[in-house]
This record gives C-alpha cells, structure tokens and sequence, in this order.
C-alpha cells in the first residue's frame, strides 16, 4: 500500500489456474493489460470478458474473481478507499457522489475512455513522477464520474455479493490464514453451523472452506514471492503451511509451477 491510499498491483493470470474469490473494503479498477480475462462475481451471478485494454470497477466488499479467458494474461489492479477522493467524508459532495457507488451490488465494465484513464492512472502510480498522486487521483475521478453518469438512476442489484455471513467467514480467514484454524473457527465468524459453512461456501463460491483457506495462502506466498526476498520455506510458514514440502505440493498442485519457478518467471 503506497502513503497516499492508492495501492497498484500486476498479476499474471493462466487459464489452468482455479478462480480464486476475494474481496476488498476498497474500491478497485481492473483493466486487461495482455490478453483476455474473465471477471466473474460469486455464484456465477455475473460475468465480464475484458479484451486488451477494457476495464472494470468493482465496488467495495463485492466477491469476485479473475481469470485468464485463454492462455495466459496480465491485469493492473487499483485499489483504493473512496474516502480518499473525497476528503470529508461528511461534505455533502462526498454524501451525494459516494452513496451511488457504495449501493453497486455488481461489478461495472468500464467505458473505452474510462478504461483508458485506468490505465493511465496504474502507470502515472507506476512512474512515481512529480505530482503523480494529483494526477492519478484526477484521472480515478474522471473514471468514477464516468461510472455515476452510466449508473444513473439504476436500482440497486440484489444479489449474493453483499452476504454478510460470507463476508464474515472470508474476512476471519483472511485475518487468520497464518495459524491453525479450523472449520468450526469459519463457521463461528458466520454466526452459522458447520453444515451451514459448507453449503454457503459451495453455493457462492463452489469451494469448500477448507479449500479456500489453501487458495488464500497461496494467493498470499504469491505476494510474498513477487514482493519479497523471503526463502521459500520462510513464506511457507508465514502463509500458515505445516512444513515448506507441504507448502511446494500445495503450490504446484494450484499453479503449475513450484514456487522457485513462480519467482524465476518473474525475472
């Protein structure tokens, strides 16, 4: 997360990979950067297929998933807390602009221009010039202002991708992936039986909890691979795995590559 609030990140996708399902207190733009991609909303509720360059918005604490439509691919993720543009969080701009947005139950594809925007905005926060954080805040706002304009006077969706419950159970492991938790530890964060946990999990995200708590921790060794020079056994135990050999199973099992091959690809 950089100081300002805006956080970049570039992730390399590949269709052999299982969809993995997050979601952010942020708001975030995704946009195509090589190839084509999948951006699917939990339960299969929604799709979007962005080719090279086309983008999405995806409102705060909305369950989805990327993937590489074929092959391999790369996406440029924003992220970034709408209170962020608009400082005063009780200004009536702020009340006016930030509610519409708030009230998206789904992912929203993004115009031509505003794609374009996007993208500008995830390599001017790249770049790091002067004046970068002004510049890419306008160039977000000019991509959000496109949103309001096409969602106007739309009702809000009702749907899946505010279920509290499995927000709940997400947001527990996401806290606690790096210890030893168990199902009855998921199904309390929902306020549900362990039964309960398990039909939610496959309903909406066609997993198990167990499942993905695993896909979690990977997802994480990812970014300690990418981001870090930790050893790989380090980042094993970091991401909750009993020992590194489990850890490197694990990952060649989800990915395709082990993990010093994952890190090698990125040089």
């Amino acid at each position: 997360m950089m100081g300002h609030g805006m956080s970049i990140h570039k992730e390399i996708l590949d269709e052999t990979v299982s969809a993995f399902w997050d979601f952010s207190d942020e708001a975030e733009f995704i946009v195509a950067s090589r190839s084509s991609i999948r951006v699917i909303a939990a339960d299969g509720f929604q799709a979007f297929t962005l080719r090279e360059g086309e983008g999405v918005f995806i409102p705060p604490r909305t369950i989805s998933s990327a993937v590489a439509a074929s092959g391999s691919a790369v996406i440029h993720r924003i992220s970034f807390p709408l209170s962020l543009i608009w400082q005063d969080t009780e200004s009536p701009v702020y009340l006016k602009y930030s509610g519409p947005l708030l009230s998206l139950r789904s992912a929203v594809s993004l115009s031509p221009g505003a794609a374009e925007n996007a993208e500008r905005a995830y390599a001017v926060l790249s770049e790091r010039d002067y004046c970068y954080e002004l510049e890419a805040r306008n160039l977000i706002v000019s991509v959000l202002i496109a949103i309001l304009r096409e969602t106007e006077g739309s009702a809000p969706q009702e749907g899946i991708f505010r279920n509290e419950r499995m927000l709940g159970m997400m947001t527990y492991i996401k806290e606690h992936y790096s210890e030893s938790i168990s199902l009855h530890d998921i199904a309390a964060a929902g306020s549900v039986s362990e039964r309960e946990c398990l039909r939610t999990f496959r309903k909406l995200l066609g997993t198990s909890p167990v499942q993905y708590l695993i896909s979690y921790r990977l997802s994480e060794s990812v970014r300690l691979l990418e981001s870090t020079e930790l050893q790989i056994a380090e980042i094993s135990y970091r991401t909750g795995f009993e020992s590194p050999s489990h850890f490197s199973r694990s990952f060649r099992a989800f990915y395709g590559f082990s993990p010093s091959q994952w890190r090698r690809r990125l040089l």
